[in-house]
């Protein structure tokens, strides 16, 4: 696995979001991007206030948190 920086989490998500919510988790990311899932997690905490026009926020646990992305519409 490679290393992953901040702004390729970043790019992902400004990539995958649209109008309608899309539901994520770290360990999806991760394998698309060949990374490791907990640094995945990691950028996606710190990215949930950060990104401009996109919503990102944390929408459920079970094994692992879910993510729920979409354009803001605000």
């Amino acid at each position: 696995m490679s290393n992953i920086s901040r702004q390729t989490v970043h790019a992902y998500l400004v990539k995958t979001a649209s109008s309608e919510p899309t539901y994520l988790r770290a360990r999806e990311i991760a394998n698309e991007l060949d990374a490791s899932p907990k640094a995945v997690a990691q950028y996606l905490s710190q990215l949930q206030d950060d990104l401009a026009d996109i919503s990102l926020e944390k929408w459920g646990r079970s094994k692992s948190t879910t993510w729920r992305l979409e354009v803001s519409t605000a």
